[in-house]
């Protein structure tokens, strides 16, 4: 094996390629398809086919980590070519600690779209230490990413000076409110072309025994042009213990007031609570709220937090056994409710929920796992990208990317096809949303940026 930057180096061999004439070569590791246990700062290695330089100054690299793709980063590929091919690498994305299934795919993107050869067979490695670089990063406008189905995106940064962003908005004028764990919310002017400071809309005081109250999720309400609401799920001390907020405040000139508690139930003590407030297509309030122990619940409210009547029981909750749920959003086409969790640790997971009819419950319809912890989530309804439309995104701050997905026309339970965006360009990931001008808003760390059409 050639001895290529830090730690072992993991060999791929190309073969003969397959598919239309711009289809390059499919790479294919050599023996068994490995089974090395690695630290995941190596780079991974294979021998390229191409007819010369030129040829090979075309091809691009995808890397599929558990099915899931990403463009191969920071490719280098020797001058010369030996009879197995020009010598390559590129730099592994960030694994998490354990088993996982490495497949390369060569690809070419041209006026006619993506041409991809077949993955390679699966190269089987461990990490035995995860070594996920720092969160924050820093980063510019104008890297273009390129999908799978040939959709070029360009990153615009918007904003910095965020801190700790766990959720965000739109107002219906075009407002951005992003909610920061920390206990504030901060408002982004509608003219998002200009550089600017984001404002405080809000900001949570401690108590007088030294207690926080932070926040977890925020939402708009849908008769916003008339009732100038907003509701924030909130965590903090009561005096029974902790305890999640569901709060309603009124915004007027840019900030939240006239604060009204609509609901206050147990929380988890744990430093790192999750919930999220979403409305429904029905005009409801859907609270899926944490518990340590797997016994977290979904509630659906009115917007003034009372019980609706087609409910049946005594309480709110129409689901149980929910854990760490970070993203909510409903699939446009089947309806299904997608919760994402994070299980409180790395393994992520993607719940379908179905509401029955009154008296209203929750039905279970599928879980997927997502393989790294996850984010908020957003579904892609604009027609700015119409490839997109329909699809999820999800941000994962572990995974540093937006993770993409598609489910199923047959299965809308199940996901068809997975892909990942901006993996490592913009650091940890930890909140997605669509704006009315079709954008994908995201923010990271520290910084707010969003995804454009290149044209």
């Amino acid at each position: 094996m050639r001895d290529l930057f830090l730690g072992v180096l993991i060999t791929l061999f190309a073969v003969t390629g397959c598919g239309g004439t711009n289809t390059p070569p499919t790479p294919a590791p050599p023996g068994s398809g490995g089974g090395e246990s690695i630290t995941g700062r190596e780079r991974i290695g294979w021998d390229q086919q191409a007819s010369d330089r030129a040829e090979l100054a075309t091809f691009r690299y995808a890397i599929y980590v558990d099915g899931v793709r990403s463009e191969l980063a920071e490719v280098s590929c020797t001058e010369t070519a030996t009879s197995a091919g020009f010598a390559c690498a590129g730099r592994l994305p960030v694994l998490s600690a354990g088993a996982h299934t490495l497949e390369l795919a060569a690809y070419t993107v041209d006026d006619g779209g993506v041409a991809e050869s077949a993955k390679s067979a699966s190269l089987r490695v461990t990490v035995v230490a995860s070594s996920a670089p720092a969160t924050s990063v820093e980063w510019d406008s104008g890297h273009v990413e390129t999908t799978a189905d040939g959709i070029e995106l360009r990153t615009e940064k918007l904003v910095g000076g965020l801190e700790e962003p766990i959720d965000a908005a739109f107002t219906p004028d075009g407002r951005l409110l992003i909610a920061e764990r920390i206990g504030r919310v901060r408002v982004i002017d509608r003219d998002l072309d200009r550089e600017q400071q984001p404002a405080y809309a809000l900001t949570l005081k401690s108590d007088e025994e030294g207690g926080h109250d932070r926040v977890l999720s925020i939402a708009v309400d849908p008769d916003f042009a008339r009732t100038h609401f907003v509701f924030l799920l909130q965590t903090g001390p009561s005096a029974s213990g902790a305890a999640f907020r569901l709060a309603r405040y009124r915004e007027v000139r840019g900030t939240l007031g006239e604060r009204a508690i609509l609901l206050e139930t147990v929380s988890t003590t744990d430093a790192q609570a999750a919930a999220v407030l979403r409305f429904g297509r029905d005009g409801k309030l859907f609270l899926a709220l944490d518990d340590r122990a797997g016994r977290g619940r979904l509630l659906r409210l009115n917007a003034d937090g009372t019980m609706p009547r087609d409910q049946a029981g005594t309480t709110p909750a129409i689901a149980t056994g929910i854990r760490s749920p970070r993203g909510m959003g409903w699939d446009p086409r089947s309806g299904l409710l997608w919760i994402a969790d994070d299980d409180g640790g790395d393994a992520g997971h993607l719940s379908a929920v179905a509401t029955s009819s009154s008296p209203v419950r929750a039905v279970l319809r599928g879980r997927e796992a997502l393989g790294e912890a996850a984010g908020s989530l957003a579904f892609y309804s604009s027609d700015l990208l119409h490839e997109l439309r329909n699809d999820v995104l999800i941000a994962s701050a572990a995974g540093r990317h937006l993770l993409r997905l598609r489910f199923s026309d047959a299965d809308p339970a199940r996901i068809s096809n997975r892909e990942s965006l901006l993996q490592d360009q913009v650091g940890a990931i930890r909140v997605v949303t669509i704006g009315p001008d079709g954008a994908i808003y995201f923010c990271t760390d520290d910084s707010l940026g969003r995804l454009v059409p290149n044209r």
